[in-house]
């Protein structure tokens, strides 16, 4: 038995590691709620009723509830007003099976006044869409403008490969969905129509932040 408590322990640190590989949120759960259960064998025969068991077992549920949830939301079709607004107004993806590949890449987060987004010279800085609230732009310790719902953070730096060229900071709390760089890379490659209309998106915010700026200047 000590054996087999042994292979069960040894498995479930190789899952865990390999729920890092992945991009899909999905997959992430899924490879994680492996890695709980097999973990639950290893410390059952293991230590019995240990800390170590309670611990997996906590892992293991909450996994396998935000898994169930990600099922369900997929199955049934329901967004947020927060995601509709984003698929069919601002990235114009009208197709379900595409806005469900992009919604596995996004987490979704309130962040308070004072909040930093983004620091200048960052790099890989976070790609950011913005649903509801401010910030203001900082360069160089000097304020030049600022932005707010509709608009995405960190798209230059994800087309450019540079470092975060300002500071972002929160100045009206904030709806925000926070997505994965890489893995949206990925999907664009692999679904091309998907990348067209994200950097459509990204251009229309880019363009307004230039008109903003230019404004500012005057």
């Amino acid at each position: 038995m000590e054996s087999i408590g042994s292979l069960l322990g040894w498995l479930a640190g190789v899952a865990i590691v390999g729920a890092i590989i992945p991009h899909q949120v999905r997959m992430i759960r899924l490879v994680a709620l492996a890695a709980g259960l097999l973990a639950i064998g290893h410390f059952a025969l293991a230590d019995g009723l240990g800390v170590g068991l309670a611990m997996a077992l906590v892992f293991t549920i909450i996994n396998g509830v935000r898994l169930y949830a990600l099922y369900r939301r997929a199955r049934s079709g329901v967004m947020t007003a927060e995601e509709r607004d984003l698929f069919e107004y601002v990235m114009k993806i009208e197709e379900p099976a595409q806005q469900n590949r992009l919604r596995d890449l996004m987490v979704w987060e309130d962040m308070p006044v004072g909040s930093q987004l983004i620091r200048q010279g960052q790099s890989d800085p976070p790609l950011i869409y913005i649903a509801s609230g401010r910030a203001e732009i900082e360069r160089d310790l000097a304020i030049v403008s600022e932005c707010g719902a509709g608009e995405f953070l960190g798209e230059m730096s994800h087309v450019s490969g540079d470092k975060a060229s300002a500071t972002v900071t929160v100045t009206q709390d904030m709806r925000l969905a926070r997505l994965d760089r890489d893995a949206l890379g990925q999907l664009a490659q692999s679904l091309p129509e998907i990348g067209k209309a994200v950097d459509r998106a990204f251009n229309r915010s880019l363009a307004v932040k230039v008109l903003r700026m230019n404004q500012s200047i005057r």
